[in-house]
């Protein structure tokens, strides 16, 4: 497993040119071509919603879109069987080499359980299949409460894939059922081309990679 590059107050440019080939990376159009699949039982669906609506316990921040109107928003949590992620994905060229979104978390992993939550992004072969390359963005572990990580910016290298067809899926792993509420948002999907430099930045006990400009 690969660790992802992400940064704290640097969101992907919206609305630049060099977007790639990912379609309706901002979920203004809709669901589709995105396939969506959510836990069995969620505790908040997921879906597509508008700035501003949701705030799925009382976290004190709404979901906010870094591009547009609409933003997609997860509980983060659920009930169904073990090892069933929530997953967004998408079949893209890739014609740039680094894999840009805006993302927002939030959960209490206090009521009893013992696995950790992640969020990563796995490289699949064109209609799914298993992962051929996958890369940790983000872990919530057991115990912990984090009310708000802020907006946040995840870059992963899919240079390897460059001229390809592969599909890009977001996945929450949800390991445990309904033993701590969440919310999560992604927004700005987008392939451009390579950042600067990389350092590494300690954000409330997450680690994090943050862009650093030449």
């Amino acid at each position: 497993m690969k660790r992802a590059l992400f940064g704290v107050g640097v969101l992907c440019v919206a609305g630049a040119a060099a977007d790639g080939q990912v379609v309706n990376g901002s979920f203004e159009a809709g669901p589709a071509p995105w396939v969506f699949s959510d836990v069995y039982t969620p505790f908040f669906p997921l879906g597509i919603y508008p700035g501003g609506t949701v705030d799925t316990f009382g976290w004190g921040w709404l979901n906010t879109p870094t591009d547009g109107v609409f933003d997609v928003v997860t509980g983060f949590d659920g009930g169904g069987p073990t090892g069933s992620p929530i997953t967004v994905a998408q079949d893209v060229f890739i014609d740039d080499i680094t894999l840009c979104f805006d993302y927002r978390g939030a959960w209490d992993l206090t009521f009893g359980g013992l696995l950790d939550r992640t969020f990563r992004v796995d490289i699949e072969p064109a209609g799914g299949g298993a992962a051929l390359q996958t890369d940790l963005i983000l872990t919530a572990p057991a115990g912990s409460t984090v009310l708000d990580t802020g907006a946040l910016t995840g870059l992963v290298d899919v240079s390897a894939f460059l001229g390809s067809v592969v599909r890009i899926s977001f996945e929450w792993d949800i390991p445990e059922t309904f033993v701590g509420p969440g919310q999560f948002t992604l927004d700005n999907v987008k392939l451009v081309p390579a950042p600067g430099a990389i350092g590494l930045l300690a954000v409330g006990g997450l680690v994090a990679t943050r862009r650093r400009r030449a």
